[in-house]
């Protein structure tokens, strides 16, 4: 009940605020602009994780003042509330700085370290990895591998965030697989927060279908990175039987495979790796001739298909 509460309470405030935030950013000109390798004809204001994430504090709120633990059940998971919404508030400071007043890549990388740093700080670490030949403990490098994960799925999502509602579309279809395997071990104090996530995500896409109204920026796209990152790793690391650590990876596959191949792409041309370009998927996908709508349909429809796929992988496994 207070999971489908958060979500009903995120996506109604993310409807109600998200125009809001719209109206705001065209009388600050807060607008990104058209050209390059971006595919909106004219300037769209680009404030919108802003409003995702106002939706999402204040539910979150709400589910904590009904939860004070947000849900935690004795040991059955520990609570790892507390350092995701600290890595979040951290990244949502650099989002905004970047939206607002432009940072440079490598300042931006550092922000996103000192996020996943300091959610791992409080205790959410990929400690182990679960699979069939049991537990295997990371010892001392449980901490760069969770900063690697944590800072790759940011950083995948941000480039995935190259077509109208898609990045929205492809978190939530990880977001729900996620939120459905931790729901099948009992209450989990994370579902409320992926409960805000998604209602959040949800009521600001549909301002931001193709053409979209507004975009959700580096804003949206670092805070929705986190989030699933985040919860990927509770997942991993939590419960009666933890997932393998490929489950997560299936269903993010979309914008893992997508960041992956922007590297050996850049790498093969010798360009910089943190330059962007119109060479992913999703830009592919216009070249032949696809509308912007139909290729955004297609990409969350093979997520969608992956999210499946990482149900049973995890139902197997």
């Amino acid at each position: 009940m207070l999971t489908a509460l958060t979500f009903a309470t995120a996506l109604v405030l993310g409807l109600v605020v998200t125009p809001i935030v719209r109206g705001v950013a065209h009388r600050l000109h807060m607008l990104d602009q058209p050209g390059g390798r971006k595919v909106h004809q004219v300037p769209v204001p680009r404030l919108g994780g802003v409003a995702m994430v106002l939706a999402f504090a204040v539910a979150v709120g709400l589910a904590t003042l009904v939860s004070p633990d947000l849900g935690a059940v004795g040991g059955l998971r520990p609570n790892r509330a507390p350092a995701i919404l600290a890595g979040a508030s951290l990244i949502l400071l650099v989002g905004v700085v970047d939206d607002v007043r432009g940072m440079r890549a490598r300042v931006k990388l550092v922000g996103q370290i000192g996020a996943a740093l300091v959610a791992a700080g409080l205790g959410l670490t990929i400690e182990q990895l679960h699979g069939p030949w049991g537990a295997f403990d990371l010892g001392g490098f449980a901490v760069p591998v969770t900063v690697a994960w944590v800072v790759g799925v940011m950083n995948a999502v941000n480039l995935i965030d190259g077509l109208d509602g898609l990045a929205s579309a492809v978190v939530l279809t990880a977001l729900g697989t996620l939120g459905l395997l931790a729901a099948a071990d009992g209450v989990d104090p994370t579902l409320p927060i992926i409960a805000a996530t998604g209602g959040a995500a949800a009521g600001f896409l549909a301002y931001n279908l193709p053409p979209a109204t507004i975009i959700m920026g580096d804003t949206g796209s670092m805070f929705l990175g986190f989030i699933v990152a985040a919860v990927g790793i509770s997942l991993t690391q939590d419960g009666i039987f933890p997932q393998p650590p490929w489950v997560p990876i299936i269903a993010l596959g979309i914008p893992i495979l997508d960041t992956i191949w922007a590297v050996i792409r850049r790498t093969a041309a010798g360009e910089p790796l943190f330059v962007a370009d119109s060479g992913h998927i999703h830009h592919q996908l216009l070249r032949i001739g696809l509308s912007q709508r139909d290729a955004m349909l297609i990409l969350t429809a093979a997520s969608a298909a992956l999210a499946v796929l990482a149900v049973l992988v995890a139902r197997i496994g």
